[in-house]
């Protein structure tokens, strides 16, 4: 009875660090994972939605060319305000021009920098200082004299633990799929939005566009960093049992079920961490 239980441990100590084991979606380039789904999303974005950008850049060019020559008319006209403020119009709608043809550049270097930290993070943790999962030899001491009888309960147990893992590792898979699809949607529709910028009324949308995305970027790292995390407690977990008096393998396998509940709850969390650590709305 002992080996089926012991069994059952491995299992689940393979799940968690298979987690941070297979980290490619988190630590690759922008495209690299789905890149099916983000040749596609490269794809509309140029042939659908920038097209429309250049004729919004073009209408709050006009707008803004209006605006300075309603100033100038109103300073005398003739003055060098309004070579000035003509200059400005040139020089913002330019800028925005070159934003909007170089989107999937801009957007590239943003997510990059969050997807260093996750590289940097993924070092410390391939480290031989940082040991994850559980430490079976320790987890033997607490079920070496289970007889058969009493043995079944646990190994139920164990089992519940299992599924509820599985599904935390599976839910974790979803949150990380859906962030992707999350970064294609806004790589898609992005020219649109900057477009916004040179109008004072409507720029809080290209700037809230920005920081939704960063937020959307960094929320990877977050979830990285929680997934690290998971195997780390799991070990902390049995090197206590293992070193406690009159440890309880049934409540320890009710801390490692709380363990799992915690992950999923931490891991759907991470989208309002980030959004609130980049102001996004």
């Amino acid at each position: 009875m002992s080996d089926a239980i012991l069994k059952v441990l491995q299992w689940i100590n393979d799940i968690t660090v298979e987690l941070t084991g297979n980290s490619n979606a988190l630590t690759g380039a922008f495209g690299s994972y789905l890149d099916r789904v983000y040749e596609y999303a490269d794809t509309v974005m140029r042939s659908v939605c920038m097209p429309v950008a250049y004729v919004i850049l073009s209408l709050f060019f006009v707008m803004e060319l209006y605006k300075a020559s309603v100033r100038i008319d109103g300073s005398g006209g003739g003055t060098p305000l309004g070579a000035e403020l003509v200059f400005r119009v040139m020089f913002k709608m330019v800028v925005c021009k070159m934003v909007v043809d170089n989107i999937p550049l801009v957007m590239k270097a943003i997510f990059d920098v969050t997807a260093e930290l996750s590289q940097k993070i993924n070092g410390i943790n391939s480290g031989e200082s940082i040991q994850g999962g559980m430490n079976l030899e320790q987890a033997e001491t607490l079920v070496s004299d289970i007889g058969f009888i009493p043995g079944i309960p646990v190994l139920l147990l164990c089992f519940i633990v299992f599924l509820i893992t599985l599904f935390a590792v599976a839910f974790s898979n979803v949150i990380i799929i859906t962030r992707f699809i999350e970064l294609y949607i806004y790589l898609a529709i992005s020219p649109i939005p900057i477009a916004t910028i040179p109008n004072d009324e409507l720029s809080q949308i290209g700037k809230n566009f920005f920081k939704s995305f960063a937020a959307v970027c960094i929320q990877g790292t977050l979830i990285y960093l929680v997934l690290t995390f998971y195997p780390m407690i799991f070990n902390q977990a049995f090197q206590d049992a293992a070193t406690t008096e009159n440890s309880n393998i049934y409540m320890l396998l009710l801390g490692t079920l709380c363990y799992s509940v915690v992950l999923i709850l931490a891991v759907f969390s991470t989208g309002k961490w980030a959004k609130s650590i980049c102001g996004a709305m």
